[in-house]
């Protein structure tokens, strides 16, 4: 039986045809999401309309005269941003420049069959500003040329309180010097006059023993391009035993141990007694508290010092067997030193040597033949306001006069030994000729008192050279006391040693000093390893700030579930208070910083130089400006809930950003 099949082409051409139609449909739902992601990347990239503008903002809007806030300048909608001209802002304050940081952010979204893209554009410089005048003021707007275009900002208002005057507080910044050279010391000096409560009366800050004084200072860590021989806790030996004195910073105690976590730490800076009129030109015996600092300069440039902040509640006499009391700010003007570099040109018998150095030569020994070694030594020994020794390099002997002609020198650049405040250097020499001797050496340092070269002298040392006599066969073997006749060298046929014969019967009896060096630096490094690991685990083990650090993310989520069962009991004020605590909490312990002298300030100053992000910033400012809102009644709490639910979320999203340890 036959099957035929007919094939009608007309219909296998509509078959084939509606299910290319099919399969292209099909591709093109699979691919539309990515296609139109691309294409709106590309639109993005090459249609934003969106102009370039500068926008400008304040760390806070009123401050004391003479007190500093953070200025930022937000650059957006550009993909090349340049720093701001700043020009017009220099006669109404001194602005330093703190850094910059890219914000830039894309985003995209896909709902209801539509997709939205959102691209942000943003470079922020920040700037610290410290203002001259007092009053009402707005501070001008910056420029800056963006896309071929000049751009102008935002003007910001300002309101800056004049101090009010006071002869109950008196600070000052002092410097011993103006201008230094590198590796020369300089101290730098706050001094605070408190004036007695009354004639014949004991230490004013007393009666201040349970609220201590603050004093604010910005060289409380060594600024880059200085160093310290002072330790870490150079504050350690001014320790208040009982409790009067003032704070500083943030530094704080915890069991008496510096830098930690507990309670403030109080200094006892006391100095003794200093006259002075006071505002009423009657002559007042001030109590003087004195914080001094000494530093090493490295690096050229200019450092300020200061402003300094004293800030508290101070007692201004009695009533009574009351005393009366008044919060005083007193401001200490910043003081600025240059550290200055050597000048060109400089005498080609320079050492290095900055201040006034004497130099000391001696040889060993002082009787040879020619040709024989000969050690010189040159000590340089440091005077009144050296500068280091480590800056003085060893002379160029072959550029001295009297030394290349006469002598050899073997080693042209000896390594320097410092002991004490003396640097050694040792040189090798070999006499051409006889009848030599080692001249007069001079060499220049710098004198930064008339900043001029200035020359330092050796005395001549007077040694004997005589020729070198000819060498026979007896300078070279010994006679060993025979006779001349039987001096010569001879063979012997007998063999090697008396009464061996055979050169098998000899063995290498040598000890093996390679294998033995191998056991013994085998046990070295075992040794150090294990030295190592100890050493690492009691660091850790005692390293308080980073223990702190560590812990911070832990202790802050652990004070938000307090401030949670608060809420449930319907203790709101105890709620607020605990997530206030848990926010400044995590930037102290990150930071090793006090918790109860935070601001929101000094929050928002912590998340900046942290990066934290621009929208995590404005959103924990805004929680803290809320809590602190409620608590003084200025605003009613809504919903507990939302509160910590976004305190939480915020410790989580800011904590790996202040976590990061500072660079140093």
């Amino acid at each position: 039986m036959k099957t035929e099949c007919t094939i009608d082409p007309v219909n296998t051409m509509k078959f084939e045809r509606s299910n290319g139609r099919h399969f292209l449909m099909t591709l093109g739902r699979k691919f539309a999401i990515p296609i139109a992601f691309v294409l709106l990347f590309w639109a993005s990239q090459h249609l934003y309309a969106a102009p370039p503008q500068i926008v400008c903002s304040v760390s806070e809007e009123e401050v004391f005269l003479g007190e500093s806030i953070t200025f930022q300048v937000d650059v957006q909608n550009t993909e090349n941003p340049i720093a701001p001209n700043l020009s017009a802002l220099n006669e109404q304050f001194e602005v330093e420049f703190m850094g910059e940081q890219s914000r830039n952010q894309t985003s995209a979204m896909f709902s209801g069959g539509r997709l939205s893209q959102s691209s942000i554009l943003s470079h922020v410089f920040q700037y610290l500003l410290t203002p001259k005048i007092a009053g009402a003021i707005e501070i001008p707007a910056v420029t800056a040329t963006l896309d071929g275009k000049n751009r102008t900002s935002n003007r910001v208002a300002l309101r800056i309180l004049e101090i009010p005057e006071q002869d109950t507080v008196v600070a000052e910044i002092l410097l011993d010097q103006t201008k230094v050279y590198p590796t020369q010391s300089f101290s730098v000096k706050l001094r605070v006059l408190v004036k007695p409560i009354a004639d014949a009366s004991p230490d004013p800050l007393l009666p201040l023993r349970r609220n201590p004084p603050q004093l604010q200072i910005n060289w409380l860590k060594t600024p880059k391009g200085l160093n310290s021989n002072e330790s870490n806790e150079w504050l350690q030996p001014l320790l208040s035993k009982n409790n009067i004195g003032f704070t500083i910073n943030e530094v704080n105690l915890q069991s008496g141990s510096l830098f930690a976590r507990e309670r403030s730490a109080v200094f006892g800076l006391f100095n003794g007694r200093e006259t002075l009129k006071g505002l009423e030109g009657d002559v007042i015996e001030y109590f003087a508290y004195v914080l001094e600092r000494k530093f090493v300069a490295e690096k050229v440039g200019a450092y300020r010092f200061g402003p300094a902040r004293v800030k508290g509640i101070f007692v201004t006499g009695v009533s009574g067997r009351q005393y009366d009391t008044e919060r005083i700010v007193a401001i200490a003007s910043s003081m600025s030193i240059d550290v200055l570099e050597v000048p060109s040109p400089r005498p080609n018998n320079f050492t290095g040597g900055i201040g006034s150095y004497s130099v000391f030569a001696s040889a060993t020994p002082n009787k040879m033949r020619v040709g024989d070694p000969m050690t010189l030594t040159l000590r340089f020994a440091q005077g009144k306001n050296s500068g280091s020794l480590e800056l003085i390099s060893a002379p160029d002997l072959n550029a001295v006069p009297g030394i290349a002609d006469q002598f050899e020198v073997v080693d042209k650049s000896p390594v320097g030994r410092v002991e004490n405040d003396t640097k050694t250097f040792a040189y090798g020499l070999r006499a051409k000729r006889a009848g030599v001797s080692i001249p007069a050496l001079s060499f220049s340092t710098f004198d930064p008192t008339s900043e001029k070269f200035s020359s330092v002298t050796t005395d001549p040392i007077a040694i004997e050279i005589s020729e070198a006599s000819s060498i026979v066969v007896g300078d070279l073997v010994g006679s060993l006391g025979m006779s001349k006749s039987v001096a010569d060298i001879k063979t012997r046929a007998e063999g090697i040693f008396h009464n061996i014969t055979d050169v098998k019967q000899l063995r290498n009896e040598r000890a093996d000093l390679v294998e033995g060096l191998k056991w013994i630096a085998c046990l070295w490094l075992c040794t150090g390893i294990a030295i190592g690991s100890l050493i690492t685990f009691r660091r850790r083990s005692s390293d308080v700030e980073r223990q702190r650090r560590v812990s911070a993310r832990r202790t802050a989520q652990s004070r938000l579930t307090a401030a949670g069962a608060f809420a449930n009991q319907g203790k709101h004020s105890e709620f607020l208070r605990e997530v206030r605590a848990a926010i400044l909490g995590l930037v102290a312990d990150t930071g090793n910083q006090i918790a109860d002298g935070l601001t929101i300030a000094d929050v928002n100053a912590a998340t900046i130089a942290a990066k934290v992000p621009i929208d995590d910033q404005e959103r924990l400012q805004k929680l803290l400006d809320g809590i602190e809102s409620a608590e003084y009644g200025a605003a009613d709490i809504t919903d507990t809930k939302l509160i910590l639910k976004d305190a939480l979320e915020l410790v989580d999203r800011v904590s790996p950003f202040l976590e990061r340890k500072p660079a140093k």
